[in-house]
């Protein structure tokens, strides 16, 4: 089930003020665009047009579209959003919902997901977490986009996290998991704060997790054992960096030794 809230932004005072709330259940998507199937009733449309929401300027920027999904475990429930600009329209009883095209090409000039597939990926993936399919380093099952997803809902978890963790002073890596620095984010997350743990996803992010800079239940300066790293080392696939410049980041915010 899916929320989807039409919103107006106050300028002055830095809010968002909810205009309506449709609540959808059957739905598609692709990369451009959702359709929200028999989402719009004769009542729901006729209370949408007298709050002119069906009569829109897609260059007023104080409107926009948040489309929310809550899913709930058995201990746990995880919430997520996705905020796009108010550009929509209806056919029939469908309401269907676009990516700001010019926006995409932008943001994602060099990649081939849109803000629609990272939405829905995460929601595949917290479900999964939620019903207990994700066990340890099961990350490393996944390509780079849903590893990106994983960090993404890391970061999102970390942020409701309080600060009662006890502090971790050693981490093991083995380094046969380690092909990329995607698995150098999500292995270092996971060895400190666990399944989907996080310890940054680029490396500013690490440094400030592993320096104290950034919250994280670490004992600076962590030690970091990195075994089996001459297979990392022939194996690793760097998309920004070669793995040389990774070890010699880490070292400056952590003790690490390579075996």
């Amino acid at each position: 089930m899916l929320n989807v809230v039409f919103l107006e932004h106050d300028f002055e005072n830095e809010i968002d003020n909810v205009i309506y709330t449709l609540i959808v259940n059957d739905y598609y998507y692709d990369s451009e665009k959702i359709c929200f199937r028999n989402s719009l009733s004769k009542n729901i449309l006729q209370e949408m047009k007298d709050l002119k929401l069906l009569i829109h300027n897609k260059k007023l920027d104080y409107l926009g579209i948040l489309i929310t999904c809550n899913q709930e475990g058995k201990d746990q429930s995880i919430g997520d959003y996705l905020y796009l600009p108010f550009d929509f329209f209806y056919k029939e009883n469908d309401l269907i919902i676009y990516n700001n095209k010019e926006e995409l090409e932008q943001a994602y000039s060099d990649q081939e997901y849109s803000d629609f597939d990272c939405f829905f990926k995460r929601q595949e993936l917290i479900y999964k977490y939620l019903n207990h399919e994700c066990g340890e380093k099961y990350w490393f099952s996944l390509n780079s986009f849903e590893k990106t997803c994983w960090l993404h809902i890391a970061l999102f978890l970390a942020r409701l996290e309080n600060d009662a963790s006890e502090k971790v002073k050693e981490i093991t890596l083995d380094g046969s998991y380690i092909t990329s620095e995607l698995d150098l984010y999500c292995y270092i997350g996971e060895e400190v704060c666990g399944v989907l743990g996080y310890m940054g996803a680029n490396f500013s992010a690490l440094r400030d997790c592993l320096d104290g800079s950034t919250s994280r239940p670490v004992q600076p300066p962590l030690k970091i054992v990195w075994k089996n790293f001459e297979y990392s080392k022939h194996n690793f696939v760097g998309q920004y960096c070669e793995i040389q410049d990774m070890v010699n980041f880490i070292s400056e915010s952590a003790v690490l030794e390579l075996y």
